[in-house]
């Protein structure tokens, strides 16, 4: 449905695709770690079937709620990698309720990529809050 929060999402996930050319898969995820939108660029095959993945994810989204539970200590949490040697995976915290997971072929752009997302985040701040 146009207008849904699953379009705003995949908006989001496409114009990450097409300004970070070493994204391979781009993920958001609630905070139950149910996929809501997901894009795949042309050509990459997946490592992991849809049940790992899911697996995956939930797992992401745990450590994400403890590292949350600390944050009144360290600070909010920004990013995390996972650097794998078939590739890495960086999951970003988009607000309480969602998180970005990506995989990426090489971890030397990570910076201006969680920028990327950063501001992606600020122009969707009805979606993201």
């Amino acid at each position: 449905m146009l207008g849904s929060i699953e379009t705003e999402f995949g908006i989001v996930l496409d114009g990450i695709l097409r300004m970070e050319k070493n994204v391979r898969y781009a993920a958001i995820c609630n905070k139950y770690g149910e996929i809501t939108a997901h894009v795949l660029r042309d050509g990459v095959k997946l490592h992991l079937n849809e049940y790992e993945t899911s697996k995956l994810i939930r797992e992401a989204v745990s450590s994400w709620h403890y590292r949350h539970q600390l944050s009144f200590k360290l600070g909010e949490g920004k990013f995390a990698l996972a650097v794998y040697e078939k590739l890495i995976r960086l999951t970003v915290p988009l607000n309480n309720e969602n998180l970005m997971l990506l995989t990426l072929d090489g971890f030397e752009n990570v910076p201006r990529i969680v920028a990327t997302i950063q501001k992606l985040k600020k122009k969707h701040t009805n979606l993201i809050k």
